[in-house]
């Protein structure tokens, strides 16, 4: 996971460099510079985490005042973190949101995840891509998925059992079983959520929608960078639908 964060990065700093004041369509109202500056402040806030048990309130972070200056910044702050990364052992405590796993280890799957999504982000903004239901419009040979399923599964996983299941003021449910099959890797979800509580299989299920992809396609749709209808979809559409609602 250290390597995938560190590779992200390096990717999202050049994608990001010609095309500073280019839509991120993926991220409606931001250009590119917000996008670095988002996960730019996102990597110091991390390195603040590191070694305490609580969060650290009340710092502030400075940004750059010059648009010429921030891929520095940038650089500065994702090279800062993965130094610490590769310092420290993977229980060492790192305080996190999710009041569980508050390690090192937790930090380094979320770090990883968080700027491979950005880093698709980038891309679509590179691309020139206008809205995330664009893509449908393209050719397949040219949407840049380009995650290994391994790491797309891992993100699946991270998506579910992380950034969703483990939300402290988780609410809502979805109107049906949803199940998530992909077609490049042994791994399938069938995902239920009732009143603020998830529940996740991992087996061949019956579900009451269903969508079939590679698990790049999936780990990205479950974020909102792809839409669905240019995925395998079968049943209760409102079902799918209804996943935009969820928290990211």
């Amino acid at each position: 996971m250290i390597n995938h964060f560190k590779q992200e990065c390096q990717q999202f700093a050049t994608l990001c460099a010609p095309v500073l004041d280019h839509a991120v369509p993926s991220c409606p109202g931001w250009t590119v510079q917000d996008l670095i500056e988002h996960l730019g402040t996102v990597h110091r806030r991390a390195a603040l985490r590191v070694g305490t048990d609580v969060d650290p309130t009340g710092y502030e972070l400075n940004l750059p005042t010059e648009s010429s200056e921030i891929l520095t910044w940038f650089n500065e702050g994702w090279q800062n973190l993965y130094q610490i990364f590769t310092t420290y052992p993977a229980d060492y405590k790192a305080w996190n949101w999710s009041g569980k796993d508050q390690t090192l280890e937790w930090m380094i799957r979320r770090q990883a995840h968080e700027a491979a999504v950005h880093r698709f982000d980038a891309e679509l903004a590179h691309m020139g891509i206008p809205s995330v239901n664009a893509i449908k419009s393209l050719p397949a040979e040219s949407i840049p998925f380009g995650f290994a399923p391994l790491f797309a599964k891992d993100g699946i996983d991270e998506r579910l059992d992380v950034t969703i299941a483990s939300r402290r003021n988780l609410v809502g449910s979805l109107p049906g079983s949803l199940h998530l099959h992909a077609t490049d890797i042994d791994a399938e979800w069938t995902i239920r959520l009732t009143d603020g509580v998830m529940t996740i299989d991992r087996g061949h299920q019956k579900a009451d929608a269903a969508i079939k992809a590679t698990a790049s396609e999936l780990y990205l749709w479950s974020w909102g960078r792809l839409p669905a209808d240019i995925l395998l979809c079968f049943g209760d559409l409102e079902v799918i639908d209804a996943w935009k609602k969820l928290p990211a």
